[in-house]
């Protein structure tokens, strides 16, 4: 037997494909994967790997959509993008996958507005629990589920590090992006709405209580989250990020699997043993 390991990808708006390369490292140095909690963009990358895309698919998609192609702008109260595109597209790309068909196991979480709560999607359909996620506060119409208004689950936990434990990690791979600085050049309402966030996203992560094994943090502060000219250069370095993280990696899922079998060998009828 071997230790689960969970990686939990954060939000972080387009600096998110750093989620890519990180996950394009793990496959390449066959850590495996066991189960996967994403927010906001962290959500939609989760979401289409755990469908089965590849990390190198996952790309040329990303680079295949134009904003044309999900930005349904609209006059309304609640936010300037109807993301009805956006629900459409999702259910395209993830084939209208239900979590329970997915290949890996997959949380999402989203924020319910009216009540103030964090809402934890496990079942059901993806590309919902996808929209949800990702309705950016100011940008998206919140979702409305029954009787929630959903918005970004980043307004309450940007990197679902606790989520992903839940489910039954016992390493969990945190890909943190709150961490990654102010935008430069600030022109436009999404940058604003943007701004706003991560600088929130950044005080949240040092107040929650973290219980990662491993924290991969991509150099990404200089990408603006809104930009579309970066995506080669973020996936490059999440990669990096990863690599940089990859012994360490090895060495606690080494040390971990040498401790089932100590604890095997101790206890035969223990749970985990064969």
């Amino acid at each position: 037997m071997r230790p689960k390991i969970g990686v939990a990808l954060g939000s972080g708006g387009l600096r998110g494909l750093a989620h890519i390369g990180v996950l394009k490292v793990l496959e390449r140095e066959k850590i495996p994967i066991d189960y996967i909690a994403g927010c906001s963009i962290g959500s939609l990358i989760g979401a289409l790997y755990c469908s089965g895309q590849t990390p190198e698919t996952i790309l040329r998609l990303a680079k295949h959509l134009k904003p044309r192609h999900w930005m349904d702008f609209m006059i309304s109260k609640m936010g300037i993008v109807s993301g009805d595109k956006v629900l459409k597209i999702i259910h395209l790309l993830t084939k209208g996958k239900s979590f329970s068909d997915l290949r890996i196991p997959l949380a999402i979480v989203a924020t319910d507005i009216k009540q103030g709560k964090e809402i934890i999607f496990t079942e059901g359909n993806v590309a919902v629990a996808v929209r949800a996620s990702t309705s950016v506060p100011g940008f998206f119409v919140p979702f409305i589920l029954e009787d929630m208004l959903l918005v970004d689950g980043a307004v309450l936990n940007p990197t679902p590090i606790d989520i992903v434990r839940k489910m039954g990690a016992d390493i969990v791979i945190a890909v943190d992006l709150a961490h990654a600085g102010t935008i430069c050049n600030i022109t436009n309402i999404f940058d604003v709405i943007i701004q706003s966030i991560d600088i929130m996203e950044r005080e949240l992560f040092k107040y929650r209580q973290h219980n990662w094994d491993i924290l991969i943090r991509p150099d990404v502060a200089h990408i603006q989250p809104s930009s579309f000219e970066y995506m080669d250069e973020s996936v490059l370095l999440g990669e990096q990020a990863a690599e940089k993280m990859i012994l360490d990696i090895k060495h606690l899922l080494n040390h971990s699997m040498l401790e089932y079998k100590e604890l095997d060998n101790e206890n035969p009828m223990h749970p985990y043993s064969n």
